[in-house]
């Protein structure tokens, strides 16, 4: 009677577990799509922000005015290179809400390592790019201060050009590495599997145990 009462205690238990591990799974399926979602919202805004600079450039690199021209320039050339990045990222975005959520549905404990992987590689590397646009936006400020104080239009518009795209690319990147960090901390609490010791082994009267 004992052992009929205790196998069932231990069924009971590992079927609160399951569950809270299936409701946990639905927990970071959600976290996933709101994480590529905006990263895909963010490749949409730069990708329009870009396109916008770019043609604003490609008609001020045709003016007779210095100021123009030197504006114009940074705004086309980074610009279109935002744009072209921007709708490259926003497919890789798609591909990855297919692979990782079908991942996790599959093989949750795999889900978990490569994601992982795939997170902490992207906070690395937005520590490089949120450097080199913090970089740039200051280096165009100096340089639109120096075109100011020796008066030339050039500097100054090419400076404030550099400037007025790396700053607000800047403050985006920000966002979406914080984005990743709470992504990254949400998989990491992650524990996919249940697993179940020895039932009525001798002296303690069976184990329960979480696998991850």
């Amino acid at each position: 009677m004992r052992s009929t009462g205790r196998i069932v205690a231990v069924a009971l238990a590992v079927a609160a577990m399951a569950w809270g591990t299936a409701a946990h799974a639905d927990d970071v399926h959600g976290d996933l799509r709101g994480y590529y979602g905006g990263e895909r919202v963010s490749a949409y805004v730069v990708g329009g922000m870009g396109a916008a600079a770019a043609a604003g450039g490609g008609y001020l690199v045709t003016r007779d005015s210095d100021f123009a021209r030197g504006l114009g320039w940074p705004w086309l050339v980074m610009g279109g290179l935002e744009t072209v990045g921007a709708v490259f990222y926003a497919f890789q975005v798609g591909g990855e809400i297919d692979h990782y959520g079908t991942q996790l549905a599959r093989d949750p404990a795999a889900y978990r390592a490569e994601e992982l992987d795939h997170l902490r590689g992207t906070s690395s590397r937005f520590v490089v790019y949120r450097a080199v646009e913090l970089a740039l936006a200051l280096g165009g400020g100096g340089v639109a201060a120096y075109g100011l104080a020796a008066n030339r239009d050039a500097w100054k518009g090419a400076g404030l050009g550099v400037a007025s795209l790396s700053l607000p690319f800047f403050v985006i990147d920000t966002v979406n590495d914080a984005r990743a960090s709470r992504y990254l901390d949400e998989v990491r609490r992650y524990q996919p599997t249940v697993g179940v010791g020895p039932v009525g082994s001798a002296g303690n009267g069976g184990m329960i145990a979480m696998a991850g």
